[in-house]
């Protein structure tokens, strides 16, 4: 089978979507199909990052093509698509197309191709100044659901939200997002910090677990972001006595990770990621053996993760300090963390995806 995933977005080599974008890609040529990733741009970074994440400067059945959405100073999907179209007029015919931004729906269906869509989030939750713009992002996201050959969500609880809100068939196929299988050994410690991993961002409620470990009296790391973006969460909450480390990639994450006793995923439920999106960090901090502490969010349901994750329901500071206080490590809740990770692979998840597209 013959598959064009469609990214219309420059690539950096930094972002979560572009680590779940290139790991299925990956994934689904190694199981055995023909896999053409069509990108905006950034051609060496790309290959650098197929590097990171499989070990390989190539892998059988996975292309690469970059088209340019520039044109002197401008810079469009109206571009991009108008050399997509050109050069999809000299391709073979692709049986799929693989498509998670609104825009790039639109490509394959004006050119009468089939899609899958993979939903992660509620695009007309994203509110905008102008009315008529929200009235064309709500019918655009609606127009691509009902044209979709089939539709993906990551988790179940968008689904339920996008078939609520759409009407669109209740039959999503959930396909969560997935990790690296576990490391040959756990990187954990009883007597480590707690550990923070991700972007630094007002709605992944970092101010909640710097004040929650200055009230329980234990050490924080947090490993993400640039030393500009720390600056500013600075003049937002005190920083002082945490333990920050810049972002790393994704090969340098387990020992960033080396040493903590605990990762931490301190996502905001009322924000669209808390409601809907499975936090990849909590693949990360699995596959090394670290138990985690997690806001109670609503896509962990999908994910059956056991006791290993400890669910902190109504998230605010009181909560997360009696969490942080009362914490106490167990080798065997990282063990089960690392044999959940096993169970939730780019692997397993190509075969789920294979499924969606009838092989």
């Amino acid at each position: 089978m013959r598959l064009l995933y469609l990214y219309p977005e420059e690539w950096t080599g930094r972002r979560a979507r572009e680590v779940h974008t290139l790991s299925t890609c990956v994934a689904l040529a190694q199981a055995g199909m023909e896999v053409t990733l069509v990108t905006a741009g950034g051609s060496s970074e790309l290959q650098a990052h197929l590097q990171e994440i499989s070990g390989a400067a190539e892998i059988a059945g996975l292309h690469f093509v970059t088209l340019s959405r520039t044109l002197g100073p401008l810079r469009s999907a109206v571009i991009f698509s108008s050399h997509f179209k050109r050069w999809l007029r000299n391709q073979p015919r692709f049986d799929w197309t693989y498509v998670i931004h609104l825009k790039a729906a639109e490509m394959p269906r004006d050119a009468g191709m089939r899609y899958l869509y993979e939903a992660h989030e509620i695009f007309d939750e994203t509110p905008l100044k102008n009315p008529s713009r929200q009235n064309r992002l709500h019918e655009l996201e609606r127009d691509v659901l009902f044209g979709a050959g089939a539709c993906v969500a990551t988790s179940a609880a968008l689904a339920s939200a996008l078939h609520e809100r759409y009407g669109v068939p209740a039959d999503f196929a959930i396909v969560p997002n997935a990790g690296s299988p576990p490391l040959d050994r756990r990187v954990s410690a009883s007597d480590g910090p707690f550990i923070y991993c991700g972007s630094i961002a007002d709605w992944k409620g970092l101010d909640l677990i710097i004040h929650a470990s200055r009230d329980a009296q234990v050490p924080l790391k947090i490993v993400g972001g640039s030393l500009k973006e720390w600056h500013r969460l600075g003049g937002e909450v005190d920083t002082g006595g945490i333990t920050w480390q810049p972002r790393v990639s994704l090969g340098e994450l387990p020992k960033a990770l080396t040493g903590a006793c605990a990762g931490l995923v301190s996502t905001q439920p009322q924000t669209p990621s808390g409601r809907y999106s499975c936090p990849m960090k909590l693949f990360d901090y699995a596959r090394c053996g670290l138990p985690v502490l997690s806001t109670a969010l609503p896509s962990l349901e999908s994910l059956d993760v056991g006791s290993w994750c400890r669910q902190i329901p109504a998230a605010t500071r009181a909560t997360w300090t009696d969490a942080l206080k009362n914490f106490r490590y167990d080798i065997a809740q990282a063990d089960a963390a690392q044999s959940w990770a096993g169970n939730h692979t780019w692997a397993q998840r190509a075969e789920l995806l294979k499924r969606v597209f009838g092989l």
